[in-house]
């Protein structure tokens, strides 16, 4: 045992200074079960437990009420969202308030000027000057011409019961005793998102853009009204807007969505049991070994929300071992005043979980936000210069990545360790505790269930990008509907597509789709063919529209596994005071008064950039099968995750012998 936490340590502190990539899909947390700062403070407790020679039954019970509060949020979005700030000036003539007919968020403070939000950017295709880390407004339904910005202020809170009760198993075997506690927990997560609109945007979509309708206004020929567009980017990431067109399906967010207001969920935590046997034991100091296992009692991911709230260890059955001891330093001759170190240290495997998760792709953090169209054959009216077929062309139906990249997978962890050094000063029935806890989890191991890549739909989903979907010929009338292309955008990001306007090409060039995947013009397949163009009003159309020969799909090998891993290192302080009846002999009642001050480690001053750097491509590669199982190095896949957090407790209990 000495020789696994002796590892263990090793490869902890060898983790903190490994480069983390800052961008998980998952917040995972540290159970509220595993605390063992909580668990052993308290002379009421500590000192009527790991008795020796008592030749009989004895016992110890307690509840433990505590309420933690999450701090530094700025840290917890850092992780969501990556390690810059893409929003870092002021957003303008900010709203007070996110409450509008189709956005279900509460009321918000202005949120510009305080350093502990985090903010994003949403800006549309055609506004100028656009910085390389906005979001790109089109995939989210909205104006090319919209902005505005988010931020974010994310926060947990914990309410729960620790019942913790001890029995000594002396009369059945000398040293030994049962142990088992189980908080009840009701925890609240908010993301605490609020969006001031600095520009509703005018801009109508284009005709072939998204949809392949001509119609015509007063004044022009349009593709998709404003009116028809979504109204808000908190519209679209809560899952409530998409684009309203009859002639194409724009799908709604299904998961990782974004709540406005803070989401609940009350659960047993985790049932922790241990069987230990104390093999040094006098009445001034003790050693002794335990066997740890956990029963998952909590709530299991089910990948609906980009933040939401879990109750335990995402459901992981648990086994492993630990190491108690204490030593009485020094005592007064009438044995009133005393001082004392304790020492517990527990490590435990974390067996497969099947859980529900959201996917970026391969070096495309936060992804899972762009856009996906869906192709089909066979391939009607459409050929790509040379005469020649693309094997699909587009049907006519939009996704957002996370659709498609949620997957059941089986989620395990090497180890899992949890330190307490403690130091207690006793004076008469009162007693005062300070000490160390050190809580860290190796990087998890996800796997695939085997049923899942077949259901994926392999060769029928492509990255849309800012491409052009449908072309138009030259000589169709206005009710003329345009030809399906086959356009893809393998190497768009979330902040903008591969056709470069405005840096770059001007708005006819880009319509054309100079950017696309594998480019040739696109004609239709009449006798004769006709060229199709970018659009048409009957009679002035001169901008000629390319296709992709081919395609690229989006296939179950793009999807990063491996860069979703996360991992987590926290360091706590706590104190606890408590009084203890010890004139009673048989039945020993207790009370006291503690807290702790959490901080989690988070190397986001040298961490990867928003995308993957060469040395993570390197080592993770893009090909099928590279990423999703082997570990990276130099473990730039795997992202640091955990909560800097306070609480506060009231334990109280009896002793019984």
């Amino acid at each position: 045992m000495h020789n696994i936490i002796k590892k263990y340590l090793y490869l902890s502190l060898l983790m903190s200074f490994s480069t983390g990539l800052a961008i998980a899909p998952y917040y995972s947390i540290r159970s509220q079960s595993e605390n063992a700062a909580r668990e052993l403070v308290g002379a009421g407790w500590n000192t009527q437990i790991n008795l020796c020679a008592m030749n009989k039954w004895y016992g110890n019970f307690s509840i433990t009420p505590e309420y933690t509060r999450s701090f530094r949020p700025y840290r917890i979005a850092q992780c969501l969202f990556g390690c810059n700030s893409c929003c870092n000036t002021s957003c303008g003539s900010c709203e007070t308030s996110c409450n509008t007919s189709d956005t279900p968020c509460t009321l918000c403070y202005n949120p510009c000027s305080n350093d502990e939000f985090y903010r994003i950017k949403i800006s549309g295709s055609q506004v100028a000057n656009r910085g390389d880390t906005y979001w790109l407004a089109d995939y989210f339904g909205l104006p090319t011409d919209y902005q505005s910005c988010v931020t974010f202020e994310p926060r947990i809170d914990n309410f729960l019961v620790d019942f913790n009760f001890y029995l000594g198993l002396d009369e059945w075997c000398q040293g030994t005793y049962f142990r088992i506690h189980a908080p009840l927990v009701h925890t609240r997560w908010n993301l605490d998102m609020c969006e001031c609109i600095e520009v509703e945007g005018t801009n109508i979509h284009w005709p072939g853009y998204f949809n392949k309708t001509l119609s015509v206004s007063s004044t022009s020929t349009i593709g998709i009204a404003r009116n028809n567009l979504v109204s808000r980017f908190t519209s679209f990431i809560t899952g409530c807007g998409a684009i309203n067109s009859n002639d194409i399906t724009f799908n709604k967010l299904c998961y990782a969505k974004m709540a406005c207001d803070r989401c609940t969920d009350t659960a047993l935590a985790d049932i922790q049991m241990t069987l230990g046997w104390n093999f040094w034991c006098e009445e001034d100091y003790h050693a002794g070994l335990n066997i740890r296992a956990v029963v998952p009692t909590g709530t299991r991911p089910n990948a609906s929300y980009l933040f939401e709230p879990i109750v335990g260890n995402g459901k992981h059955w648990e086994l492993g071992g630990g190491l108690t001891g204490h030593w009485v330093a020094w005592k007064s001759e009438d044995e009133e005043i005393s001082c004392a170190f304790y020492l517990d240290a527990n490590v435990t495997h974390l067996f497969k979980a099947k859980q529900c998760r959201t996917f970026d792709l391969t070096c495309k953090p936060l992804s899972r936000y762009m856009l996906a169209a869906k192709f089909k054959t066979p391939v009607i009216n459409l050929i790509a210069e040379p005469d020649q077929k693309p094997i699909k062309q587009f049907a006519g139906v939009y996704t957002p990545v996370a659709n498609l990249t949620t997957l059941a997978v089986d989620i395990s962890v090497g180890a899992q360790a949890d330190l307490v050094l403690m130091f207690q000063y006793l004076h008469n029935n009162w007693s005062f505790d300070l000490g160390y806890n050190f809580w860290a989890t190796d990087c998890e191991k996800i796997e695939p269930r085997c049923d899942y890549p077949c259901i994926f739909e392999e060769n029928t989903w492509g990255l849309k990008g800012d491409a052009f979907m449908y072309g138009f010929t030259k000589n169709g009338s206005l009710n003329t509907p345009g030809i399906a292309l086959s356009a893809t955008q393998s190497k768009a990001t979330l902040c903008k597509g591969t056709n470069n306007y405005p840096n770059g090409n001007g708005i006819s060039l880009w319509a054309q789709n100079p950017g696309i995947d594998n480019p040739a013009k696109a004609w239709d397949d009449s006798t004769p063919k006709n060229e199709l163009y970018i659009f048409t009003d009957g009679v002035n159309a001169t901008d000629k529209i390319f296709t992709s020969l081919n395609p690229v799909f989006i296939n179950f090998c793009n999807i990063d596994l491996c860069g979703a891993r996360t991992k987590g290192i926290s360091h706590k302080l706590f104190a606890h005071a408590d009084y203890t009846w010890k004139n009673r002999e048989e039945w020993i009642p207790y009370l006291g008064i503690g807290g702790e001050l959490e901080l989690a480690y988070s190397p986001y001053n040298n961490c990867c950039n928003n995308y993957c750097n060469s040395s993570c491509e390197a080592a993770c590669g893009t090909s099928c099968g590279n990423c999703r199982y082997n570990p990276c190095y130099p473990d730039c896949c795997c992202n640091y995750c955990a909560v800097s957090q306070w609480g506060v407790w009231l334990k109280g209990g009896i002793a019984f012998n």
